[in-house]
C-alpha cells in the first residue's frame, strides 16, 4: 500500500516524512528514505503489531516480519492554470491515498510563499488543484469520445456526470464511483476518488485550525494533528526516551503510530498472519479479501493453485499453543476462496501447481 505525501511549499512534507521514517538520518538513510529517480523520497514504514512479536515467542521461528506502508515524500509542481504537471500526476495516480500536509503553524523564520499563514487557504489550494486534475483528464477523454463517435456508450455518459461533478468543485469521493466504474476508469486513476488525510502541522505555535477542522468535517476528511520538528525530533531518540518527551506534550504515543492507525482505517485495511518455524509475518490486505487473493499477496502460487485455508484466530493459537493443538481443540477450521479473510486470522494455504 502506498500513500503520497503532497503539500505547499514549506508546509513540513519533509518534516512529517522523516518523523514517520526513524531511520532517515546519517549512516542509517539506506535502511529507511531513499531517493528514486524521480526525485520522491520513499520509505518502507513498519506497522507495530504485538501479534506478531506473541507468535514469535511462540513459534521461535528464524526470523518475523511485520507488514508496512509505503510513504512517497512528493515536491508537487503546479500549471499556471492551477493543476498538477504531469511529472507529478504520474507518481500521484500510482498511491492508494493521498496525505495533504498543511502548514497550521506561525514561525516567523519560515517564509510563507503565500504570505499570511492561513490553513484554510491552503487546504483549498490543494482540493482545487486536485479537482482540476482530474477536470482535465476527464475533459479530454469526453473529447476524445465525441471524435471516435461514441457518445452513445456508457463510458461517455458516466464521463460527462464525473465533469458535472468537478465543474462544481467536488470531491468524487470512494461513494462516487461505482464498482462498474472502478474497472471502467481504472486507468484514470482519479485523485479526488483516492481516501484523502489532512494533517495539520501545527508546529510549537498552532495558527488557527478551526476553519480547518470545519471544512475538513463538511467534506468528510479526516484532520490529523503534527507538532511538526518537536515530534519529528523526538522520532530519532530511543522508545524508552520518547515516553517522556512525549507526555510532557501530551501526546500519548509517537506520531507513526498514531498516522499508521489513520491509514489503515481510511484505506479499511487489516493484517492476517501466517506462521511457523521459519517465519511469523503479518500481511496488508483490504478488509473483507477472498482468501484466495489474500494467498496471493503471499505469493503468485498460492493463489493459482489454491484448494484451501487453514484458519486460526490469532488469540486462539496463543492459547492452545500451537497448531496441532488448535486442531485438536477444535479451533482452526478450513475455509474456501471465497472466505473473507478477517484481521488477525492465522492463516496457512493448501495448494497444489
Amino acid at each position: 500500500m502506498e500513500t503520497a505525501i503532497i503539500g505547499l511549499s514549506q508546509a513540513g512534507k519533509t518534516t512529517f516524512f522523516n518523523a514517520l521514517n526513524e531511520y532517515h538520518t546519517g549512516e542509517q538513510d539506506r535502511a529507511g528514505g531513499v531517493r528514486n529517480a524521480n526525485g520522491a523520497n520513499l520509505a518502507d514504514i513498519k506497522v507495530p503489531d504485538v501479534r506478531v512479536e506473541r507468535l514469535y515467542g511462540l513459534f521461535k521461528p528464524k526470523k518475523k516480519a511485520l507488514a508496512s506502508v509505503c510513504f512517497k515524500d512528493l515536491q508537487l509542481e503546479f500549471t499556471d492554470n492551477g493543476g498538477i504537471a504531469a511529472a507529478s500526476l504520474g507518481q500521484l495516480r500510482s498511491a492508494d491515498a493521498l496525505t495533504l500536509i498543511i502548514r497550521a503553524f506561525q514561525d516567523d523564520t519560515v517564509a510563507h510563499s503565500l504570505g499570511e499563514v492561513d490553513p484554510l487557504r491552503d487546504f483549498n489550494q490543494l482540493l482545487d488543484a486536485i479537482v482540476f486534475s482530474d477536470y482535465e483528464i476527464a475533459e479530454k477523454r469526453i473529447g476524445r469520445l465525441v471524435k471516435e463517435g461514441k457518445k452513445a456508450e456508457r463510458e461517455y455518459q458516466r464521463l460527462l456526470k464525473i465533469r458535472e461533478h468537478l465543474e462544481q468543485g467536488r470531491l468524487l469521493g470512494r461513494g462516487f464511483i461505482t464498482p462498474e466504474d472502478r474497472s471502467l476508469f481504472s486507468g484514470f486513476a482519479f485523485l479526488s476518488a483516492k481516501p484523502l488525510i489532512l494533517v495539520a502541522n501545527t508546529g510549537e505555535k498552532s495558527a488557527d485550525t478551526l476553519p480547518l477542522q470545519q471544512a475538513a468535517g463538511a467534506k468528510g476528511l479526516t484532520l490529523f494533528h503534527f507538532q511538526g520538528v518537536a515530534e519529528m525530533e523526538i522520532a530519532q531518540l530511543d522508545p524508552d526516551e520518547q515516553i517522556e518527551f512525549l507526555e510532557h506534550m501530551g501526546i500519548d504515543e509517537p506520531v507513526k503510530n498514531r498516522f499508521l492507525r489513520t491509514i489503515y482505517t481510511e484505506l479499511n485495511l487489516v493484517s492476517f498472519l501466517t506462521a511457523g518455524e521459519d517465519e511469523v509475518r503479518a500481511w496488508s490486505i483490504p478488509r473483507n479479501t477472498p482468501a484466495m487473493q489474500a494467498a496471493g499477496k503471499i505469493h503468485s502460487d498460492l493463489e493459482r493453485g489454491f484448494i484451501r485455508a487453514e484458519v486460526v484466530e490469532w488469540n486462539q493459537l496463543l492459547e492452545a499453543g500451537g497448531f496441532k493443538e488448535a486442531k485438536r481443540n477444535g479451533v482452526m477450521r478450513l475455509e474456501g476462496k471465497d472466505y473473507p479473510v478477517k484481521d488477525g486470522d492465522v492463516i496457512t494455504i493448501r495448494f497444489n501447481v
